[in-house]
């Protein structure tokens, strides 16, 4: 079995940032996805040009302050200039009410602001998982092949009892559209909602899967209790010969 260990939010704040660079230098972080309307992006690209080991995947982006483009008809908000805000997009998206011609063109902009400074990425995910919904789906889908991006993470969650029948079957599905349409690994799980017992069961979890890879996605933060568990000898030896990024699944 082959782990990822994906940092989220690459670019969203300068700790957020170390926090991700102290989990890859001396724990299990392989990867990180950066967001490109982050407001810490150039500290961001910074780290993973002194980081080569480091797989960069971005963090496409359709809520909050994260626009790059200025000039939409339907995906930012008139009162901020900027996209709404994940509760309203949610709603939007769910209408109809965002053009796929400006999330390709949107999404195109961060991934060329991106490959400009020199960063191959390595795969694409999304802020909040927006790409759970069909038209998000299918621009992110576009945007892959257009840039060649090599994988997007997968529609498919592992090892979560919170998520009632209906919703794994909704996500099985979009995990086979996906699958059937570009390159994914086997499903991705995260330690949101873990406490530090939790944590550890999961990840003895992940480890004795019979999957050939699993990402696991995290957000290093004290607060979260995540980056003392990243960081753990004891973790960190156990994970040692799982671990690879999606970089390396291209080689």
């Amino acid at each position: 079995m082959k782990l990822i260990v994906n940092a989220d939010d690459f670019g969203f704040s300068e700790e957020v940032n170390a926090n991700i660079e102290k989990c890859h230098q001396n724990g299990i972080v392989t990867s990180a996805t950066i967001l490109s309307g982050g407001k810490n992006f150039d500290d961001a690209i910074q780290l993973a040009k002194e980081n080569p080991k480091l797989g960069i995947g971005l963090h496409l982006a359709i809520d909050g302050p994260n626009n790059i483009g200025k000039k939409y008809a339907t995906l930012l908000d008139p009162q901020t200039g900027e996209f709404y805000e994940d509760i309203v997009a949610v709603k939007k998206i769910r209408k109809g009410d965002f053009n796929v011609e400006e999330l390709v063109s949107e999404y195109s902009l961060q991934i060329e602001k991106v490959k400009n400074e020199g960063i191959t990425i390595t795969h694409l995910d999304h802020h909040h998982h927006f790409h759970l919904y069909f038209p998000i789906l299918k621009a992110v889908i576009e945007v892959a092949k257009k840039y060649k991006i090599p994988y997007i993470r997968p529609q498919k969650i592992l090892y979560s009892s919170r998520n009632p029948f209906p919703k794994n079957i909704y996500r099985l599905y979009h995990q086979f559209y996906l699958s059937s349409r570009y390159n994914t690994i086997d499903g991705y799980t995260s330690l949101i909602g873990c406490d530090s017992e939790q944590m550890f069961s999961k990840f003895q979890t992940i480890l004795n899967s019979n999957k050939r890879t699993i990402e696991l996605v995290v957000h290093p933060l004290k607060e979260n209790g995540e980056i003392d568990f990243l960081t753990n000898p004891e973790i960190v030896q156990k994970a040692q010969n799982h671990l690879t990024n999606y970089g390396n699944l291209v080689q």
